[in-house]
């Protein structure tokens, strides 16, 4: 077949190659995407996108709503910023919270971005009083702040395999053990379940801090962790039998990883720090929550379960497969 006209070459000139098509443009994003995923939702070049984004969208007869500011910060809060200014230095932070350490070298404040300091305040001082758990002092507290003494010391974390001897290790072991005996001896008034002074529990599996109760019972409790669960609702029927509702109920700390023990060859256990998420809650919590992130190399986590008179084998086993099955 012979080339048609708009392609054929003029007599005594080579043939040119056809011309590809024109690229389309791309699509305009879809009307639910969120711009803040993975992006910083504070930065000016995120705010210019956001705009550009309302106007093109507005013009399709698409109204999208202002985002909300960003959260603040825990360092924007003015005495961390007179604390660094004056010399501090930032020796912890998190997303939500970070701790400051005096000039003077012998006091830390910690600062929360939303608030909540009140609970771990009240716990931390509770354990000083009626228990030889040694906790940092508290000075003085605010809605979002606290002021606590600085004690010198290694977080288990990092003194496992480096600076702790065979012996250290057997002392700060007997010593762990004690310390959460004393903690399981002291029961919960009423059976309630709750974070300390009575406020509600938080479920850690969920990183938005999923909060609910008080409970009066353990079914609640359990029927509170199964709540938010993804999946069929027989999946859910199926995890919620295998849960017991006749625990006991004692002061937990709730997070007793490797980074909240601070240690001291020669002396052991120093601190134990962040009661943040510290109440009263099934016995088999402060065994269980440590071993849902737990790293094998520092061999306290399997010195751990020898800590309790059981291993909580079939909580355990609950206790993951609502890790797993948990929405996030």
């Amino acid at each position: 077949m012979a080339p048609s006209s708009q392609h054929a070459p003029k007599p005594g000139q080579p043939p040119q190659p056809a011309k590809p098509p024109a690229a389309k443009p791309p699509p305009l994003p879809a009307e639910n995407v969120n711009l803040n995923d993975g992006v910083d939702s504070g930065s000016a070049t995120t705010r210019r996108l956001a705009k550009l984004y309302r106007e093109k969208m507005l013009a399709r007869g698409v109204q999208i709503p202002n985002p909300p500011p960003p959260p603040p910060t825990p360092l924007s809060n003015p005495l961390a910023r007179t604390l660094l200014e004056a010399g501090g230095e930032v020796i912890s932070k998190h997303v939500t919270k970070c701790v400051v350490k005096h000039v003077c070298a012998t006091r830390v404040s910690k600062f929360y971005s939303l608030g909540g300091c009140l609970s771990e305040v009240e716990a931390m001082r509770f354990v000083s009083s009626y228990t030889s758990i040694p906790v940092p002092r508290v000075y003085a507290a605010g809605e979002q702040h606290f002021t606590m003494e600085f004690i010198e010391g290694e977080t288990l974390a990092q003194a496992w395999g480096n600076t702790l001897s065979a012996e250290d290790k057997t002392l700060v072991c007997r010593q762990l053990r004690d310390y959460i005996s004393q903690l399981r001896a002291i029961k919960s008034p009423n059976g309630l379940i709750c974070s300390f002074g009575g406020r509600p529990v938080v479920d850690a599996r969920r990183r938005s801090s999923y909060k609910g109760g008080p409970f009066t019972n353990e079914a609640a409790y359990n029927d509170f962790l199964v709540s938010d669960l993804i999946g069929p609702s027989k999946i859910r029927d199926m995890i919620r039998r295998q849960m017991r509702a006749d625990h006991e109920i004692v002061l937990s700390h709730g997070d007793l990883h490797d980074i909240n023990i601070m240690v001291r060859p020669g002396v052991g256990v120093v601190a134990i720090i962040d009661w943040e998420k510290a109440g009263y809650y099934p016995e088999y919590v402060d065994l269980l929550t440590p071993l849902r992130m737990a790293q094998w190399s520092c061999g306290y986590y399997e010195e751990l379960l020898n800590f309790f008179p059981q291993h909580y084998d079939a909580e355990f086993m609950v206790d993951q497969v609502l890790s797993q099955w948990s929405r996030h």
